[in-house]
């Protein structure tokens, strides 16, 4: 082919080089609620403050004013392994899409070689194959000095190298999203386990508080039957319900130790190594303003609704991708350099060659494997596009969940706290009745274990409370910053 020819085949090659087959990524059509308040029981309480429209800070988890808290947080961010793992993998996707796109471009590579030849004396054709042999006679010894450049170019005409590379940039940004998503889960596990924690410390004081009553009334007991006034089944009773409640106290310092150990381990640390002084809840307990956002910010700030579109246009780009295999595929393959049989004219221009033109493969008849390809890829997306409503179902049922149960914790707070000062009094009640021989002494123990379990209630719903509000912050998407993920390349590959 002349140089005018192969002129004209590589313009008319590169002129449709920009074609690409398969479907653009839309977004689905989707059908989201119009408003969140329609999922709130509005008016039922004033304590809760919710922001309708807004969407959380960064940093919002600082709402709840506790700089323990901050603290530990900031530590989870620095140093879980969990955290820091993901963000290896989002550099691994990020790599690996950088790569996909190497098909572009030409491929080159420098070759240099020398071989010592011996030609047959009892042949007298050039061989069909191995080392080039010229025009040397039967029975001649000669070298052969070569230096040359390859070339092979595959021309993306049909879109499949490029959408092969938007597949793998849309899989580098779905990891991204995958360690958000980790991130947004690691605070809120920190905050629950922080806050279950404290309830424990609490119910440790209400349980030892309690104790302590109860052992008084158990020291008068004593004295009363002692003295013949009541039966020695009253005392009994007494140190059973004494028995009981000590009981509890070695249970719920178990379980802080375990929730101390799991605090150490999400923020990085070895189990055993750090040192919470004992804090009541009612000490932490803040009623933040929680932005709530509006339904559709779900789909801009859940990591998980974010991972799950990222996937669906990478599953997209699959398709354009096996189209792409049903076309001829082109190439520009070209080799040259300099070939000589004597060392002293290696590199001199007389040495020259060169071979370059185009190279087409048409795919005729491979078992149907692009068909199935292709059929492969169109199931893929479908699912893929399934699973992304089910998300965003998904999320906008729990947003709806929580809202409820941050209203209805509310109402039930002020009922618990009701039946605490109730359970207070009737104690007092069924205590001066006992005294006056009104009553049996099963009133007084029962009153007394109304008292306990009612006060254990409001510490265990206070708690609920906080960790509701917590699951809410993550429902919502939470929030983050650039500076928050130090090891993610930020830039489209």
């Amino acid at each position: 082919m002349n140089r005018i020819g192969l002129g004209a085949v590589m313009v008319v090659i590169l002129g449709v080089q920009g074609c690409l087959l398969g479907p653009e990524y839309q977004q689905p059509d989707l059908n989201m609620p119009e408003n969140w308040n329609n999922m709130t029981l509005e008016g039922k309480s004033s304590r809760l403050a919710i922001t309708v429209g807004n969407v959380p800070e960064a940093d919002w988890w600082r709402a709840f004013g506790n700089d323990e808290l901050n603290t530990l947080i900031e530590e989870a961010l620095d140093r879980n392994h969990d955290l820091r793992q993901a963000g290896f993998r989002v550099l691994e996707a990020r790599a690996i899409a950088y790569g996909s796109g190497a098909g572009l471009y030409p491929n080159l590579s420098v070759d240099g070689a020398y071989s010592r030849i011996r030609r047959s004396e009892t042949i007298l054709v050039a061989p069909t194959g191995g080392a080039p042999q010229g025009f040397a006679p039967p029975g001649a010894n000669f070298d052969i000095w070569s230096a040359a450049i390859d070339l092979r170019w595959e021309l993306d005409l049909w879109g499949r190298i490029r959408r092969g590379k938007e597949a793998f940039s849309a899989e580098a940004l779905a990891s991204e999203m995958n360690r958000r998503g980790i991130l947004l889960s690691l605070v809120s596990e920190v905050g629950h386990t922080y806050f279950r924690l404290r309830e424990l410390d609490e119910q440790v004081e209400i349980a030892e508080r309690n104790l302590a009553l109860q052992q008084d009334s158990l020291s008068i007991i004593q004295a009363r039957a002692q003295a013949g006034l009541v039966s020695d089944l009253d005392v009994k009773r007494e140190e059973a319900l004494v028995a009981e409640t000590a009981s509890q106290i070695p249970e719920f310092r178990r379980q802080r130790a375990v929730q101390l150990h799991q605090l150490e381990v999400l923020t990085g640390a070895n189990p055993g190594t750090r040192v919470l002084s004992t804090k009541p809840l009612r000490s932490v307990v803040v009623q933040p303003t929680i932005p709530v956002g509006l339904p559709s910010d779900l789909l801009q700030r859940r990591p998980d609704i974010l991972e799950k579109e990222e996937t669906l246009k990478a599953a997209n780009a699959r398709i354009g991708e096996a189209r792409a295999y049903f076309f001829p595929s082109v190439a520009i393959t070209g080799n040259g350099g300099f070939q000589t049989s004597e060392f002293s004219q290696w590199f001199n221009w007389a040495s020259r060659n060169m071979t370059i033109g185009p190279s087409v493969t048409l795919p005729i008849f491979e078992g149907y494997t692009n068909l199935a390809r292709l059929e492969v890829a169109e199931n893929r997306y479908q699912q893929m596009l399934e699973d992304y409503q089910q998300t965003i179902l998904n999320a906008f049922r729990e947003v709806a969940d929580i809202l409820v149960a941050l209203q209805t914790r509310e109402e039930q707070l002020a009922s618990q706290r009701q039946q605490v000062a109730a359970s207070r009094e009737s104690l007092e009640l069924a205590d001066i009745r006992y005294r006056k021989g009104l009553v049996s002494y099963i009133d007084v123990l029962d009153a007394q274990r109304l008292v306990l379990s009612a006060e254990l209630g409001v510490v265990q719903t206070e708690r609920a409370r906080l960790t509701d509000m917590v699951s809410l912050f993550k429902a919502v998407g939470g929030g983050w910053s650039n500076e928050q993920l130090p090891q993610v390349i930020h830039e489209n590959p």
